[in-house]
């Protein structure tokens, strides 16, 4: 009982643009903070009334529209230019929770699960098959559900939101 009053009395405390993170001590106790978790220790939880904080590379100046990397996307498409000529022929499923991700090719490939790392503008994966822990996915531009990404492994990955048809 005592720690459900420090949590909710730990909740209140937050100003109503606060996030608040479930992590993981090293211990194993859970417990709550207004700053991020070290990476795979946990993550935001939704709390009524609180907005969620912007993602890394979120660009609250008018590109990001307010996008996160969580839940599912599709990368519909691969061009060597931003806004260049798009090959849409092998569409893949990315799915982000939290510090994880799952990478689905829709065309007879595989699924590579492995941990991300958020970075101040994009992400690392560990997987060395998507660029490994020293080569960063740079988040180029967000807008009404869409994102472009700049891989390490060449060329820019387009995504919109949802799973692949």
């Amino acid at each position: 009982m005592r720690l459900l009053v420090t949590i909710a009395a730990a909740l209140l405390s937050f100003n109503a643009a606060a996030a608040v993170y479930k992590c993981k001590n090293e211990s194993g106790a859970i417990e709550f903070k207004d700053k991020p978790c070290a990476p795979g220790t946990g993550g935001e939880i939704a709390v009524k009334g609180v907005a969620p904080a912007d993602p890394p590379g979120h660009d609250s100046r008018g590109k990001g529209g307010g996008t996160t990397l969580s839940g599912a996307w599709c990368e519909y498409a691969v061009s060597m230019d931003a806004d260049g000529d798009k090959d849409d022929t092998m569409p893949a499923d990315w799915t982000f929770n939290g510090d994880s991700v799952e990478y689905r090719m829709k065309r007879g490939g595989g699924t590579i699960k492995s941990r991300i790392v958020r970075t101040e503008s994009g992400f690392t994966v560990e997987n060395e098959m998507l660029g490994g822990v020293n080569r960063e996915w740079q988040i180029v531009s967000q807008r009404d559900g869409e994102l472009v990404v700049h891989g390490p492994i060449g060329g820019y990955f387009h995504f919109r939101r949802g799973a692949c048809r």
